[in-house]
């Protein structure tokens, strides 16, 4: 008895077709559904850690570990940045809801500045923005397919913060959260700025 050799081809079809069958119902696409709620339109206020913490700010579970302190970063440091920024840096727009949730605009109105981006471990982009008039810095790390945004002002200290998740409306965070994931963007930027 001769057995055929196109046996293995309705096999490879029909497994084809399970996987799509499956894939169809869990979704193609790789990143999570967009959210429906809209984010609030008025940034954190800061907790300086003194008395009771402000209406909408959320304090960390007792034990939660917080970061040692970071240095501020030094007047060259500083210096560097604004370097980079200016001689590197491009003219962009930033996306409006961004702006809106930090109370750097409102209304979806675009505010331009100038950008510089650097590549950092792992694929991850940090950018950092002049803001006009004065108001100061946005910090912003791109990883995984994830967003950290920092509102800072001229001395690099940490006014408010957001963060997303790609497909997804980005949402202000805690102050104690932003402080935690500050401290680690904020040393980036003192050794990027001390290494080129």
């Amino acid at each position: 008895m001769q057995q055929s050799k196109s046996r293995p081809i309705p096999l490879l079809i029909g497994a084809g077709l399970m996987f799509v069958c499956i894939a169809a119902q869990s979704g193609f696409a790789q990143t999570p559904p967009a959210a429906t709620s809209t984010p609030p339109a008025v940034a954190p206020v800061p907790y300086t850690g003194t008395g009771a913490p402000p209406s909408g700010i959320q304090l960390p579970p007792a034990g939660t570990e917080v970061p040692p302190a970071t240095p501020p970063l030094t007047e060259a440091e500083l210096k560097k940045i604004d370097d980079l920024i200016a001689q590197q840096g491009k003219d962009v727009a930033i996306t409006p809801i961004i702006t809106d949730i930090l109370g750097l605009t409102k209304d979806n109105q675009t505010l331009t500045c100038r950008a510089f981006a650097a590549v950092g471990e792992g694929n991850e982009v940090h950018q950092i923005y002049l803001l006009p008039d004065g108001k100061g810095y946005l910090a912003a790390h791109f990883y995984k397919d994830k967003l950290d945004v920092y509102s800072v002002d001229k001395a690099f200290n940490l006014i408010a913060a957001l963060e997303g998740v790609r497909g997804q409306v980005p949402a202000p965070t805690t102050f104690a959260d932003a402080q935690y994931g500050y401290h680690f963007e904020q040393a980036w930027w003192a050794k990027y700025a001390d290494t080129h």
